[in-house]
Order: C-alpha cells, then sequence, then structure tokens
C-alpha cells in the first residue's frame, strides 16, 4: 500500500487526491469518510474481546477537501457491549456523525453461509481510485442488481495498515455505484448514510459486494448491498441516496 487517503499532521487529517468525491471534486468522498470514522472507532479501546457489530454513518452535508478532525466518546460500556460516537469536523462544524455497536465474543453454534457469487478463477480487475474491483456478470433482466468483488489497495491514514474495521466501511459505500439505479450521465446519486450490520470481521483483502437498488420516483434511493468475502458472507450495507438530476 502505497497511497492513503488521510496524513495525520497532531490532531488534524489532512486529504490525499484520492479523497474527491466522484460528484464533486471539492469536496471529500463517502469512502474517505467512512474509512476516516472507522479509523477513529479502531482507537477506542475495548473493555473485553468485542467485534463492532453495527456501524452506522450519517453524512452531515457535503464536506469540503481540507483537514479534518475527530472526536469520539463512549456512550455506553459494558462486560455485554460497548457504544461508541464519532464525529469528523470541519471549518468549524460536524461533516459526519458515526456510532458503532460493539458485542462481546463468545461461543455459538456457526450458522453462516458461503459467498453469493464466487471469486473469479481468473479475475479480470479493473482499476478504482482507493483499489480495485472484479465486476461480476450482472442479469440484464433486472438493471438494478450487480455484484463486484473489492479490493481496498490504499491506507486510510498514512503509513497505518488498513484494518477490517475500515476495509468494510470503505467497501459498504461501493453499493451504490455496484447496482446503479440510474444513469451516471443523466444523475448524481450521492449517499447520505452507510448503515453495515455484520456477524463478525472480514478475513482477507476481497470482499463482495452483491447489491440491489429500489426507489418509489420521490427523488429518494435505497441500496441493499449482501457483504461477504471469500470464507462466506457476513453481513449488509444499507445507502440511502440522494437523487438529483445534472442539469438541475
Amino acid at each position: 500500500m502505497t497511497e492513503s487517503f488521510f496524513v495525520r499532521d497532531g490532531d488534524h487529517f489532512y486529504p490525499n487526491g484520492i479523497c474527491t468525491s466522484p460528484w464533486q471534486p471539492t469536496a471529500l468522498s463517502g469512502a474517505a469518510l467512512a474509512g476516516l470514522a472507522a479509523h477513529t472507532l479502531n482507537r477506542v479501546p475495548a473493555p473485553t474481546a468485542m467485534v463492532t457489530a453495527r456501524l452506522t454513518i450519517d453524512i452531515l452535508g457535503t464536506a469540503p477537501v481540507g483537514p479534518v478532525t475527530t472526536t469520539s466518546r463512549v456512550l455506553r460500556e459494558g462486560p455485554r457491549l460497548q457504544l461508541i460516537d464519532v464525529e469528523l469536523l470541519a471549518r468549524g462544524r460536524s461533516w459526519l456523525r458515526a456510532t458503532a455497536l460493539r458485542v462481546r465474543t463468545a461461543k455459538s453454534p456457526e450458522q453462516s453461509v458461503p459467498p453469493t457469487r464466487a471469486f473469479p478463477t481468473v479475475p479480470e480487475t479493473q482499476a478504482l481510485r482507493w483499489g480495485e474491483f472484479v465486476p461480476i456478470d450482472r442479469d440484464t433482466s433486472a438493471p438494478r442488481t450487480g455484484a463486484s468483488w473489492v479490493r481496498v489497495t490504499s491506507m486510510v491514514v498514512d503509513g497505518e495498515p488498513l484494518s477490517p474495521l475500515e476495509r468494510i466501511a470503505i467497501t459498504s459505500d461501493v453499493g451504490s455505484g455496484t447496482a446503479r439505479l440510474l444513469s451516471r450521465k443523466d444523475w448524481t446519486y450521492a449517499n447520505i448514510d452507510i448503515a453495515t450490520h455484520m456477524t463478525r470481521e472480514p478475513r482477507g483483502e476481497w470482499l463482495l459486494v452483491d447489491a440491489r437498488g429500489e426507489s418509489a420516483g420521490n427523488g429518494i434511493g435505497l441500496i441493499h448491498s449482501m457483504l461477504g468475502d471469500r470464507d462466506g458472507m457476513i453481513g449488509m450495507a444499507h445507502q440511502t441516496l440522494f437523487l438529483q438530476p445534472r442539469s438541475s
């Protein structure tokens, strides 16, 4: 990994070029914001062996490209669960609010399923600004569906190895580009939140996003993504989209 979303300088995180939004070059992308939120959560110690079972992210505006600071606080902590709140701030206001629910780990019967889409024997990778993906054959009879295997190859913060939580937080933002509701030529469809539920942390570098989208024709879209790795499915991600014609 040679690139990063951010460079740390004291309490500030300065964005690199791969941070910018595909919809607005002066704004930070959802992937960058999600990765930094997960990075901040990782720095909060857990009271015992726990896994992040839920990560919810609310994007509170078009976050400008520039230095970002982060805050975190524990809202509840006990032997069975921990609830953490994170904010990302820039130019004197909050641009993202995230909460993570950590749950203690213990032995229980396994009820897992294999990947819904197999990893290709000979993968044909395509480049992302911060990684690469392998598109899976799409069902032309269902244009609002799609699946991809995704590998994040960039660090969130320069010099700090990518964590499993950072990897799945970034990948959870990919669903809206995988199951496209509308033509990107004519519409923008930036997501305004990401809610990820998982049974365990991802294993390995390649993650599966098996997505479908829907809209009631009222300027709002929803994307539902099943998430997995090469060992099996591990959770779900949901995104709310703000649908806007490019001409308006």
